[in-house]
């Protein structure tokens, strides 16, 4: 960030400009009118809240976010191809690099789009009440929206950055000096801001248009008030007289039974279903409380982020980086579907080349592939790939792997989330060289050591049927050992193999940080022949979620000094995930683990583990058990993150705004 002038200038432009739009989250950029003269009426105040909508879709779904929240803990390696490497290797600094892709961690941009939300929600609450067209009943709607807005942002400054400047009021002026506030007037403030939404809400309860709502005010409610407890201690909060001295965990426990209690949300049998296009809309989708709404009308504005008014050194504005901005098709969308896939459709040798005439990447209909053996046509188009594009920026660390087949056997979440198998297109049976008894499966990977008598049979089996990766050992290791804690992904191949006396994996790409399992929740299951290639996805991020509620419910009781209801209330939710006719309740005593066990399996991948092994303070213990990446690097300063540099330059009090610890 160059200095505070940027954001402020940025946000005033951009929250006059604001206009009308025909879709409430689609923003209509109009300038040359006053605030005053532009909110005043209704499309005009209504193109403004739905402004504050826009910068959630700048983090949730985007590649930087996710890199921000999942990277650097127990859960994700990077890949061959990550651009935030240095997130997982904790070799990080408070410098600024803009629009490098090679390695960005954006800490800068974030810092810039969450203050730019921040503003938009004030202007919003400045001008909603002074607008004499609209009823008070959607008066009420908008504050409601907005307060939510508000605090839903502060919430992540607060988690990412510790204590930060806080604003209630919009900029009009210059400001070149910053006020870091301490965290607990922050929480504070930000639980102020729910409530007011919540009591604006009172007559706004469903899901509709991909709006905020009553219900989910009251689930940022419980997972801020956890996030307090467990950060900040249960008996923190002074600063707000509605908290002060009472017990935040057993507030988050009310908001979480209350929304367990509400019989608004329910979940799928099939916890698959959770994950369908099908149930992608999360207005639709019956356990989801509340998301970042994305169009499957992959063109329109309703899938943009917000502009950026920063200028470089040559006076141009600059863009954020690709990481956050990566389009496909469009001005944005759900980057989820690219991020946990690994490099199966090229680099294969063993497969056929490039891959394609084992998977198939449809670019048209129809796509007519010749099969290797019979030479027969085959058109493929309607088997359009369900894999997306092999990025390999995240593979499942060992840990994460080894967690969730343990409860294979018991589990729908294992199936439902591990992607551990690649298929090829119906019709290309048979058609692989090296393996020429191929059926529907052509890579699989195997949790067994590859050395094992089993990893040994299996391998033999698989000779002419598919590839099989192992965890650890055989022909094409995953990982260079099966223990979590030294574990890396393999970063080369072998160039013959060993068992088959060939040259089937002269590739280096089919290295373990190339090729490895995946997470399959994100992937779409729907072909969409409009559009090329999987590249950037219509799926709204579902954010809230019932699920959720029960592992908050059971934190919290665990905080509360009630292990047995801790476990009672995880093994009701392992009882909703079970497949059916198999117990899969745990027992004995838990503690901090346990419930982190929970959240990995139920959450991996949903934007939170970072924040949850910063909140619980375990992510130096974490890191060094289950992230050989991260291990060597990892310190205790590591629970904030640095302050952007250029932030720290620019203001003029710099003896009062300093840098967080670790990285001066």
């Amino acid at each position: 960030m160059k200095n505070l002038k940027y954001i402020i200038a940025a946000v005033l432009i951009m929250t006059l400009a604001v206009s009308s739009c025909s879709d409430f989250l689609e923003e209509d950029n109009k300038v040359g009118q006053t605030a005053d003269l532009v909110y005043g009426t209704q499309s005009g105040l209504q193109g403004l809240v739905a402004s504050c909508y826009s910068f959630a879709r700048g983090w949730y779904g985007k590649e930087a976010g996710l890199g921000l929240s999942e990277m650097g803990t127990d859960l994700f390696y990077y890949g061959y191809d990550n651009k935030q490497k240095s997130l997982n290797s904790y070799n990080i600094s408070a410098q600024s690099l803009d629009n490098n892709t090679a390695d960005n961690p954006c800490y800068d941009q974030y810092w810039e789009m969450f203050y730019g939300a921040v503003d938009v929600c004030n202007t919003a609450i400045k001008y909603i009440p002074l607008n004499t067209v609209i009823t008070e009943s959607l008066k009420n709607q908008y504050l409601g929206e907005v307060y939510f807005l508000r605090a839903f942002y502060n919430f992540h400054l607060v988690n990412i950055w510790g204590a930060v400047p806080y604003n209630e009021e919009t900029f009009s002026s210059v400001v070149t000096t910053a006020t870091r506030v301490p965290e607990e007037v922050i929480y504070s403030k930000i639980l102020g801001d729910i409530d007011k939404s919540i009591e604006y809400f009172e007559n706004y309860q469903t899901k509709t248009d991909g709006r905020a709502n009553y219900w989910a005010a009251k689930a940022l409610k419980a997972r801020t008030l956890l996030y307090a407890a467990s950060w900040l201690g249960k008996n923190a909060l002074t600063t707000n007289a509605d908290y002060s001295g009472k017990d935040l965990y057993s507030l988050a426990k009310a908001e979480a039974d209350a929304l367990i209690g509400s019989g608004l949300f329910s979940f799928y049998d099939n916890y698959a279903d959770t994950w369908t296009m099908k149930n992608e809309d999360f207005t639709k989708n019956k356990e989801a409380i509340w998301g970042v709404s994305y169009s499957d009308e992959l063109t329109t504005n309703v899938n943009a982020i917000p502009y950026r008014y920063k200028t470089g050194s040559d006076g141009k504005q600059l863009q954020y980086n690709g990481l956050i901005t990566r389009t496909g098709y469009g001005r944005g969308g759900n980057a989820m579907l690219l991020m946990f896939v690994s490099m199966w459709n090229n680099g294969a040798n063993d497969l056929g080349g490039n891959g394609k005439e084992t998977f198939v990447r449809s670019t048209a209909d129809p796509t007519i592939i010749e099969h290797y053996v019979t030479k027969e046509k085959v058109n493929v188009a309607p088997y359009y790939s369900m894999y997306g594009r092999g990025f390999t920026r995240y593979l499942p660390s060992v840990y994460l792997w080894q967690l969730l087949e343990k409860n294979r056997a018991t589990d729908q979440r294992t199936e439902a989330t591990l992607l551990n198998a690649y298929k090829i297109a119906p019709g290309l049976e048979g058609s692989s060289k090296n393996y020429p008894n191929i059926k529907d499966t052509a890579i699989y990977y195997s949790p067994l050591d590859g050395n094992s008598p089993e990893g040994i049979a299996l391998q033999a089996y698989a000779k002419d049927r598919f590839r099989v990766q192992f965890m650890s050992g055989g022909d094409i290791p995953v990982y260079t050992s099966s223990n979590p804690a030294t574990a890396l992904p393999t970063e080369a191949a072998k160039t013959t193999s060993d068992v088959y006396g060939d040259k089937r994996f002269d590739s280096y790409k089919i290295g373990g940080w190339c090729s490895f399992p995946g997470i399959k929740k994100f992937l779409d299951d729907e072909v969409d022949t409009r559009y090329l290639t999987h590249d950037i996805s219509y799926r709204d991020a579902v954010v809230f979620r019932l699920a959720e509620m029960y592992l908050i419910k059971a934190e919290a009781e665990l905080g509360m000094g009630n292990s047995a209801g801790a476990l009672a209330t995880i093994n009701e939710l392992r009882a909703k995930r079970a497949i059916e006719g198999k117990d899969n309740s745990i027992s004995g005593t838990v503690d901090i683990n346990t419930i982190l066990e929970e959240r990995a399996i139920e959450l991996c991948g949903e934007q939170q583990r970072w924040f949850d092994l910063k909140r619980t303070r375990t992510l130096v213990e974490r890191v060094k058990a289950y992230n050989a990446q991260g291990a060597e690097n990892v310190e205790s300063y590591h629970l904030l993150r640095p302050i952007p540099q250029a932030q720290i330059d620019a203001v003029t009090n710099k003896d009062e705004f300093k840098q967080n610890p670790g990285y001066n």
